[in-house]
């Protein structure tokens, strides 16, 4: 602007004085045009400036009305707050502007903000998350974030955002329950296996004693009347062992979870309704977990609680494998392909070295110490009732051990 003035002074001084060259008048023409095209281009760039920030005001606006937010006094009391915040405790804004924000959030108290020594951040409650009470007494889970303004005045001295929890608790809730229904399953499979087990190992030394007790008692009956009274004990000691097998095989028989038929499912839906489950397992032991299932052409037959479990067992070991390394990674990847659905559970730990490969999915096999050595063997049974088979590698993507199987693809939902 200073410019532009100073170029049109020597103009109007250059054309006044018949005496003044013709080269000043024409530089100082030269200058009037060139500062008019700079005031031309910054007025156009300061109105382009003015429309982004128009345009990020509206967005930041919209973003304040859709979030809970209100401002506090320095004692605590609701300055304003807007309609969102007044829809999540159902009341009118007017009734409570003026009021302790403690009536709406029990325990809250504006001294635990400045105790917090920062200026901005989530406010941790005493007891896990706030509690909000709406006009009708009920009450819900609620988070705090808060923002101090430092040089506002006295009315608006805290600003806060709060975010609903209900939902989150309820999934998380579902998650447990989930959880706990697939630990039961995951313990009742177990022990099938291991009795299955303990029958075939237990089976063969059965065999022998009954045959050994039946060998003394052909000896006993040719000691004649003498070896009458110890050939019924050596009966009766047959008759148990006898009755022992029975009882092993019962137990097998009651505790093997057989599938109690195989329905129509998606994959993909089967794994993502685990997401919080699976997400609880990689936090417990700080790994981070990623799912990437694709829910094209993923219908399968599967029994959904067995199919889920196997998967939970499958990250579970991933997760344990891979806990306590830098980076730590569990991948739980799904696909389809010409022969089905092939799921992946990868991880970058150790991996399985070459020599446990062909024994890995066998019972009693651990290579954790105090480990059973019936996680991988009851998995594998459990993909087996599937038609499928459980293998194990390296992961290429992330080192570490892959497990993978296929399940068969549902061909009525294909021909459909």
């Amino acid at each position: 602007m200073l410019c532009a003035v100073c170029a049109s002074g020597v103009l109007i001084l250059a054309v006044a004085t018949p005496l003044a060259p013709r080269p000043l008048a024409v530089a100082a023409l030269v200058l009037v045009l060139a500062a008019t095209a700079a005031l031309i281009l910054a007025w156009v760039q300061a109105r382009r400036l003015m429309d982004r920030l128009a345009a990020r005001d509206a967005m930041l606006n919209a973003a304040f009305l859709s979030t809970p937010a209100l401002t506090l006094t320095r004692d605590g009391a609701i300055r304003r707050l807007n309609s969102a915040a007044a829809a999540l405790f159902d009341v009118a804004e007017t009734a409570v502007r003026g009021r302790p924000f403690a009536d709406l959030v029990p325990g809250f108290d504006v001294a635990a903000v400045a105790a917090a020594g920062v200026e901005t951040g989530q406010l941790q409650p005493p007891g896990g998350h706030w509690t909000g009470r709406r006009s009708d007494g009920a009450t819900f889970p609620l988070a705090i974030r808060f923002g101090l303004a430092p040089g506002a005045p006295d009315d608006e001295h805290l600003a806060l955002g709060l975010i609903d929890l209900t939902l989150r608790h309820a999934a998380e809730a579902q998650a447990r329950e989930l959880h706990a229904q697939l630990n039961t399953v995951w313990r009742l499979n177990s022990l099938g296996e291991m009795a299955a087990t303990l029958a075939h190992e237990l089976n063969q030394p059965l065999s022998a004693a009954t045959a050994y007790l039946h060998a003394s008692r052909v000896d006993m009956e040719k000691a004649g009347p003498l070896g009458d009274s110890a050939g019924r004990t050596l009966d009766l000691a047959q008759g148990q062992l006898l009755r022992a097998g029975q009882i092993i095989r019962r137990m097998r028989a009651f505790l093997t979870q057989e599938t109690g038929g195989l329905s129509r499912e998606r994959a993909a839906a089967m794994v993502q309704d685990l997401g919080e489950v699976l997400a609880m397992i990689g936090r417990a032991r700080g790994v981070a977990l990623r799912i990437e299932v694709a829910a094209e052409d993923d219908e399968v037959q599967a029994d959904r609680i067995q199919f889920q479990q196997a998967v939970v067992n499958l990250v579970r070991n991933g997760v344990e494998a891979a806990a306590g390394r830098a980076g730590a990674e569990v991948r739980v990847l799904g696909r389809a392909d010409a022969d089905g659905y092939r799921l992946s559970v990868e991880d970058n730990g150790p991996g399985v070295s070459d020599d446990q490969l062909d024994r890995i999915f066998q019972p009693m096999t651990s290579t954790k110490a105090g480990g059973l050595g019936l996680g991988l063997s009851v998995t594998r049974t459990i993909v087996e009732r599937h038609r499928a088979g459980l293998q194990a590698g390296r992961s290429e993507m992330l080192g570490g051990a892959a497990f993978y199987f296929t399940l068969p693809r549902d061909e009525e939902a294909r021909a459909a």
